[in-house]
């Protein structure tokens, strides 16, 4: 696995979108720093749009869309995105109809109840009623951490019904559909920004910690990980290109640190 303090800069000059995960990649332990959030604003202060990809909620997502430096987020596991337009107002688009998914959210919370009563040391996320389409169990936020073979009965549980769901390093997030990060982030580069492949290809990083974020190591030719992916290696069919030295919000600085001084080298002197 490359170290990303060797990855080309002349490469790296080209990009001009940032993909990131949120928890464990933004975050530790749920907190995000101040130099994290420096290196955000740093980024999109350099013309780099930074869009956070998250199984989180869409209360949450609210918040950082409009609280953050970034230009849009994707959350609850690909099923949304939201951006302000150029009045400042909140535009929605969802994989598919709203009121369709939140059927389905019903019976999510349903097999939910029962894969609860299964795994007794798991429960509803404390995010679950900010939640507009999915579910998400908790395994390491407020419980646990529950160990790997408690997770995959959660995870069989709803695949068994025929949902999709994937452990993030707090969340078992399920939902219907064969939507998942990778989907909306290609609606997004497509629809919202206007790349082709060819562009998608070269102006595009993503930069994640844990298996849920695999669609996007596959999808995204430059990708990274911060340093905790590292146990989870041996999982993946697709791993990141490049792996920080450093983890959590500490390697999303280094990647921004390199990120930056990739755009800012004089390459034609």
């Amino acid at each position: 696995m490359a170290r990303f303090v060797d990855a080309d800069l002349e490469l790296l000059a080209q990009v001009d979108v940032l993909l990131t995960d949120v928890d464990d990649t933004l975050t530790r332990h749920g907190k995000l720093a101040p130099a994290t959030l420096k290196a955000m604003s740093d980024l999109m202060a350099a013309g780099v749009r930074v869009i956070p990809v998250t199984g989180g909620c869409a209360g949450w997502c609210d918040h950082i869309v409009r609280a953050w430096p970034v230009s849009a987020v994707i959350g609850e596991s690909g099923a949304f995105r939201f951006r302000l337009n150029e009045h400042g107002r909140l535009e929605r688009h969802f994989i598919r109809p709203l009121e369709e998914l939140q059927a389905e959210q019903r019976q999510l919370l349903m097999i939910a109840e029962r894969a609860l009563q299964q795994v007794p040391g798991a429960r509803l996320a404390a995010d679950q009623p900010y939640r507009l389409v999915d579910v998400a169990i908790d395994h390491a936020q407020d419980v646990g951490p529950l160990n790997s073979e408690q997770v995959a009965i959660l995870i069989a549980l709803f695949d068994e019904a025929g949902a999709s769901a994937r452990a993030s390093s707090i969340h078992v997030n399920a939902w219907f559909g064969d939507h998942d990060k990778a989907a909306m982030a290609q609606h997004l580069l497509v629809k919202d920004l206007g790349l082709d492949a060819r562009d998608r290809a070269r102006r595009v990083l993503f930069i994640g910690d844990a298996p849920n974020d695999e669609p996007l190591f596959r999808e995204i030719s430059l990708s990274v990980g911060v340093a905790n992916i590292l146990p989870h290696l041996d999982k993946l069919n697709w791993a990141p290109r490049w792996v920080c030295d450093a983890s959590h919000g500490e390697g999303f600085v280094e990647m921004a640190n390199r990120l930056l001084a990739a755009r800012l080298r004089p390459f034609n002197e």
